[in-house]
């Protein structure tokens, strides 16, 4: 064996005795902690935090509201202090478990309740002053770089996919997030002792930092090279567990699929088996992270001869000791708990989507008309998506000054047309012949922007049509206008009216209330469910399988804009979406028939089972 096979073997044998030495108290920890969690501070949390916000006058945050409510000092008053909440509980465990690791290091048995108040304590800093960058390191820098610390209750948080889109269209922002991802990957290597110096030396933020950076001073690549091998092994093994399971429940399924009572007690018993699995991996895989950063902390201390304080940190004033049968007993009950409830969530998601979308599938929107296959919002693209078979064409109206209603996106014309006029201010007979499809490709170059009667007259009874009201302010009569030409037309029950504007949708149901409305809106948090609509049109990064349950138990539709790629296509399937707004219809409508094949939906009925324990 050479020496750095020699080296992998030792650092492991420490790292795994870090964690053995007081195994039960790690283990009832983080049971009650990630029950805590997930039963109180993180439902507890968001029910508050939609409470406070209500009673501001912001019962749902939605992209026509929210920068109001960012002017707003007492709504900002109340997202610091909810993100407040969040950080100290995923620095709690922080601290708690390098107390833990402390004492295990020196060979010190502890006690739980002793172990918990001393982890309080040291995370209750965090509302120091001087303290609060550590929120943005830990609700920022860790879920976004996701290198070596982690936490159950931080490591959702993600860039919106609309967002990530946005930097993906343009080379220069792309490069600039690139350097951004690289610049904050290389402070979470520099700062991950941060977090030590400040539970073990009661460091501020800065010179923990500072401290974090001496010690790493050349141990940085081989710090990175440890904890990549080390989560490696995690994830490795995670996936012998998962092929194995899915093995016996593909199996297994292949034999009850067709008969929905075996199928519901087989999700219901195997999803409890596969969740308690999970729930103990769970418990653990945070442990070994910091386990493996302890461990190098203690390493690179002796090696520069940096003394590392040695006195317990763990004073048990208390004479009552938790027995041993005692901490089993309530770890097993906390575990039991956790796969519960995870189990009940699993089964109500896959029931809800089982009884709605699952053997279907969601409706397919051709994004302003079949945009990837002619010029968007023109009657060309209409034919595109009527020839597609697409279920909706979605497209943008506007009214000119003359009181025109037409079908385009920009109220500028400028991208479109390479003229600088806009919509609003120019007479129908101005824009109309003008060429829009020449930039797209020549053949399309006598597109000219139609008019809203011309494009019902072309759909009507061969597509439904999703139009989205664009108000800039400047409109005579935009929404009676629209709805004038659809009564005209005989369309009401072929279309529907979405925008971005609450109050416009309010001037449709004023006008025409048997006309279904589809609110529009990039962020979706709170009761937004409530909103007299009939459709909610969210931005797909923000869909979650808990909007779209909270919205159909209303009796209403979810919508998911805008899905290009396959892996988000099936993510939206599997969430249980009622229609698609997509630019590819073929490959959307290809992807979604191949998840409804047998074979497929088996596999989907994995996905819900193995749904937690694979992300």
């Amino acid at each position: 064996m050479d020496k750095k096979e020699s080296n992998i073997f030792s650092r492991t044998k420490e790292i795994l005795t870090l964690i053995q030495f007081n195994f039960l108290h790690l283990l009832f920890f983080e049971a009650i902690y990630t029950v805590a969690g997930t039963m109180i501070i993180y439902p507890g949390g968001f029910f508050l935090f939609n409470k406070a916000i209500t009673l501001l006058g912001f019962p749902y945050l939605s992209g026509s509201n929210f920068t109001q409510a960012l002017t707003n000092p007492l709504f900002l008053l109340t997202f610091i202090c909810f993100a407040l909440l969040v950080a100290f509980f995923g620095l709690l465990e922080f601290t708690t478990l390098i107390i833990l690791f402390n004492e295990s290091h020196f060979r010190r048995k502890v006690q739980l309740i002793p172990l918990c108040i001393e982890g309080t304590k040291r995370a209750l800093k965090i509302v120091k002053a001087k303290n609060l960058p550590f929120v943005i390191f830990i609700l920022i820098i860790i879920p976004l770089t996701e290198f070596s610390l982690s936490s159950n209750f931080i490591s959702e948080i993600s860039i919106p996919e609309f967002i990530m889109s946005y930097i993906a269209a343009s080379s220069l922002y792309s490069i600039g997030f690139t350097v951004l991802s690289l610049f904050l990957f290389l402070l979470s290597v520099i700062w991950i002792f941060s977090f030590h110096y400040f539970t073990l030396e009661n460091s501020d933020f800065f010179p923990a930092i500072k401290k974090s950076s001496i010690l790493i001073k050349g141990h940085f690549w081989k710090t990175i090279f440890f904890v990549i091998l080390f989560n490696l092994l995690i994830v490795i093994l995670l996936v012998i567990v998962v092929l194995v399971l899915e093995v016996i429940a593909f199996f297994i399924l292949g034999q009850i699929l067709e008969h929905p009572l075996a199928l519901s007690i087989f999700i219901a018993t195997f999803g409890f088996l596969v969740s308690g699995l999970f729930t103990i991996f769970q418990l653990l895989t945070t442990s070994i992270n910091l386990a493996v950063v302890s461990q190098f902390y203690y390493t690179y201390s002796a090696s520069t001869h940096l003394k590392v304080n040695s006195e317990s940190l763990v004073k048990d004033k208390y004479k009552a000791k938790v027995k041993r049968k005692t901490i089993v007993t309530i770890s097993i009950i906390m575990v039991f708990l956790f796969t519960t409830i995870n189990s009940i969530v699993i089964f109500n998601t896959f029931s809800e989507a089982f009884n709605d979308q699952f053997l279907t599938g969601p409706q397919i929107t051709a994004h302003r008309g079949g945009s990837n296959l002619a010029p968007e919002n023109t009657l060309a693209a209409l034919q595109k998506a009527i020839d597609q078979s697409a279920d909706y064409a979605e497209i943008d109206v506007a009214q000119t000054k003359d009181g025109i209603i037409v079908v385009s996106h920009d109220n500028n014309l400028k991208r479109i047309s390479g003229k600088d006029l806009n919509i609003w201010s120019s007479n129908y007979v101005d824009i109309k012949d003008l060429d829009i499809g020449s930039w797209f490709d020549p053949q399309f170059k006598n597109e000219h922007i139609p008019t809203l009667d011309e494009a019902i007259k072309l759909c009507k009874g061969k597509i439904r049509l999703n139009i989205e009201l664009k108000p800039t302010g400047h409109e005579a009569s935009l929404v009676e206008s629209t709805v004038d030409i659809i009564d005209q037309n005989d369309f009401s029950n072929q279309c529907v009216l979405a925008s971005l504007d609450y109050p416009t949708l309010e001037k449709v149901a004023s006008i025409n209330p048997d006309l279904k409305r589809a609110y529009i809106t990039a962020l979706a948090i709170g009761d937004i469910q409530k909103l007299p609509v009939d459709i909610y049109s969210i931005e797909s990064s923000f869909i979650t399988p808990e909007i779209v349950a909270a919205i159909h138990r209303e009796k209403k539709e979810v919508l998911a804009w805008t899905v290009e790629s396959q892996e988000l296509t099936e993510k939206m399937v599997k969430i249980g979406v009622d229609n698609i707004i997509t630019d590819d219809v073929t490959q959307t409508r290809k992807t979604i028939e191949q998840m409804l094949e047998p074979r497929e939906l088996i596999d989907r009925i994995n996905d819900y089972i193995f749904a937690d324990l694979l992300s």
